[in-house]
């Protein structure tokens, strides 16, 4: 399986438009234009996902419907995505999906890191809002996987032009 971990783009920050809360936050007119031309970038690559899963909050279902639109699957939200999740809960999602080989996960910060040192058996990287990790699973399970990529959003965004 070709797992895929991606951060949403720029988001609003909390504040009286979204009630002092975090779930609402949408995703800032930079965040968007960013998320399309990185998403364009990933299409130049050849990404293909067959499964896009997102996190229930906002500025992620935003960043997943942008990314299914430039590369034609729409996305799934699963609660389980919201912030906290672990590697766990992540693996319990992708086993529900027996047979999808290319998957895509748009989800949160400190979360992407630490779920993908857990499947590439340790390691931190910086997840900057747009990053996207690629992670090859020969089945879901922790320590059972290889980086294989690690893409700055700076550069998906270059890759489009």
């Amino acid at each position: 399986m070709q797992l895929a971990l991606l951060r949403h783009g720029v988001a609003e920050d909390a504040g009286p438009s979204t009630g002092w809360q975090d779930g609402p936050r949408r995703l800032t007119d930079v965040g968007r234009r960013r998320m399309r031309d990185a998403a364009a970038g990933m299409a130049r690559l050849g990404f293909a996902f067959e499964l896009v899963l997102t996190s229930p909050l906002t500025r992620c279902v935003e960043t997943a419907e942008i990314v299914g639109d430039a590369l034609g699957q729409g996305p799934v939200v699963d609660e389980r995505l919201r912030p906290g999740l672990d590697v766990d809960a992540l693996i319990d999602v992708l086993l529900e999906h027996p047979g999808a080989e290319s998957v895509l996960v748009c989800g949160h910060q400190p979360d992407l890191t630490l779920v993908m040192s857990d499947l590439v058996s340790g390691g931190l990287a910086e997840f900057k809002k747009g990053s996207l990790a690629v992670i090859e699973l020969d089945e879901p399970r922790a320590r059972a996987g290889v980086l294989t990529a690690l893409y700055p959003p700076s550069t998906l965004r270059r890759l489009a032009r």
